[in-house]
């Protein structure tokens, strides 16, 4: 008989089940920081490109005159003073035909605007600012106008010139020679 000296170890490894995890490509947090990068990458976009397309050049009369004829979709702004005697206005009473030039300048525009005029500041004195566009035969299309009144942004210098260098138009409204007409008390 031989005996054996086996010993038996039987050993029993438990038996672990390992449920199946999905795999992503991103977490919620790497989602959500994409979503944010995307969103802010959007409207950065959104935004220079609207700042760029509202952004205007204001140039002086000068300047326009020598520019060529922009394009249909970009405007051109300019600052300058009414030419004197220039001011012609069609019988449709919207359609209004001027000239502008620098205050110190030789160079004239031609300009065309279509739309409300007021006439109580709209003189050789008051500065014209236009938005718009130069037109190949060398005259301005205007779009927008805005005439500051003079009397608002002139030395106490350069009022008493433009007193002392004429008489008042009789025909003229008191509110157009008179500064404080409005603020007389009734």
């Amino acid at each position: 008989m031989q005996s054996t000296n086996e010993i038996k170890i039987e050993t029993q490894v438990p038996q672990v089940t390992v449920a199946a995890r999905t795999s992503t490509l991103m977490g919620p947090r790497a989602k959500m920081a994409f979503a944010f990068v995307l969103v802010t990458v959007a409207l950065s976009y959104f935004a220079f490109t609207a700042f760029e397309g509202a952004a205007v050049d204001y140039l002086s009369v000068a300047q326009a005159s020598a520019l060529n004829p922009t394009a249909p979709d970009r405007q051109v702004g300019i600052i300058g003073k009414l030419v004197q005697n220039s001011y012609v206005r069609d019988a449709d009473g919207l359609t209004a035909y001027f000239s502008l030039k620098d205050e110190d300048g030789d160079v004239e525009l031609r300009i065309t605007y279509v739309g409300e005029i007021g006439q109580v500041f709209f003189n050789e004195n008051s500065e014209i600012i236009l938005q718009g566009q130069k037109m190949a035969d060398g005259s301005f299309i205007a779009d927008n106008l805005i005439v500051r009144c003079p009397s608002k942004y002139l030395t106490e210098a350069e009022q008493a010139e433009i007193d002392a260098q004429g008489e008042l138009d009789p025909n003229l409204p008191p509110y157009q020679y008179e500064p404080d007409y409005f603020d007389r008390a009734t």
